[in-house]
Formats: C-alpha cells, structure tokens, sequence
C-alpha cells in the first residue's frame, strides 16, 4: 500500500468513526433533549433512548463482535445484520409506544417514531435486497431533523454525509449501491419526518 492510499485509509476511517451511528446519534439526542426540555423531563426521556434503545445496542454489537458471531463492530455481513436488526427493532417499537403512551411531545413521539421506520425498511432493505449503509440513512436522517431545529447544523450534517459514504466506500465497507440506497432511505425518511414537523 503507497503512502497516498495509506492517507486516504486512514482519513476514511477516522471520518467513518466520526460518522457512527452509534456515536452521532446519541450525542444528538443528548443535545437536542438538555435543551429544548426540561431536566425532569430530558432525563427520563435520556433513560428510555440511550438507556432502553442505545446502550443494549451497543452492548450487544460488541459482545457479537468479541465472540465472533459478527465480523466486525460495523456488522459489515448482509447476513449477520439481520439479527442486529431482529434485536433492535422490538426495542424501538417499546420505547416508541412508551412515548406515545406516557405523551411526550410531538415532536419526540414524531422523531423516534420515522426513526424506528427507518431501520424497519432498512431492515426489508437488507433481507430482500442489499446491506444499505445506516452510517448514511441515518446521519441524513438527523440533517433532516435537524433542518426543523438548526438548519446551519442540518447543512452541515448532509455535508458530513457525502463524507462517511465516500469513507464507506474507500473502506470497502459498502459499495456504492449500498451507500445510494442508504441515501435514499435516509432522505425519505428524514424528509416525511421534516414535512410532518413543519405542519406544527
């Protein structure tokens, strides 16, 4: 490997570890729930996503990935996500019942409502067709969200996007018909989710 491709591995990495789902995602809930609710209020709602949804997802990626079941922490395998998919989604239907249930707001019943549609169609996506990149759909997913909170953010965020999916690619990760659906699903997602919060 020349030095040049040695660069663009390890700039591909560093933005793909930047870019994790399991990383960005979280960090935008946090900062998004201390400062549009109360501290009541945003740590209850802190315990039900990262505590109920996130924290079990991570955990269960790395025993996966430190038992061998899943070839890397990414669950980069077509095969092996189906099952990261079978347990994420039960989890993400509770916690959306939960909110609608104890009636949170709108707009956070909405947010994690497309959310876990998101990952139900990626989930059809990968079993019937291809491992669509969720580095991708779900990064746009939260420009979108993000759009209805701080466009500047949200700008930036699709921006990032074309960066991951290139990493996704330079990293042999996703093809990049993987990374178009990934795109696709994320603007979908994210886009239904932006028109249903702007009729507020």
């Amino acid at each position: 490997m020349n030095d040049n491709q040695t660069i663009k591995t390890s700039v591909a990495r560093m933005i793909s570890i930047i870019g994790h789902p399991m990383l960005t995602t979280p960090l935008f809930v946090l900062i998004v729930l201390f400062t549009g609710n109360d501290l009541k209020s945003a740590s209850f709602l802190t315990f039900l996503i990262i505590g109920c949804v996130f924290i079990p997802i991570v955990t269960w990626m790395f025993l996966k990935s430190k038992n061998g079941s899943y070839t890397n922490f990414d669950v980069s395998d077509q095969k092996q996500r189906r099952s990261l998919f079978r347990f994420a989604i039960p989890i993400m239907v509770v916690v959306t019942v939960v909110l609608f249930i104890t009636h949170q707001s709108r707009n956070t019943c909405l947010s994690f409502l497309f959310a876990t549609l998101l990952v139900v169609v990626s989930q059809v996506v990968n079993y019937f067709f291809v491992k669509s990149s969720l580095h991708v759909s779900l990064t746009l997913y939260l420009a979108f969200l993000s759009l209805a909170i701080a466009p500047l953010l949200g700008y930036s965020l699709m921006v990032l996007t074309i960066l991951i999916g290139w990493s996704r690619v330079e990293l042999k990760r996703h093809t990049i018909t993987e990374v178009v659906v990934g795109a696709v699903i994320g603007v979908g997602i994210g886009g239904a989710l932006f028109y249903f919060l702007s009729l507020q």
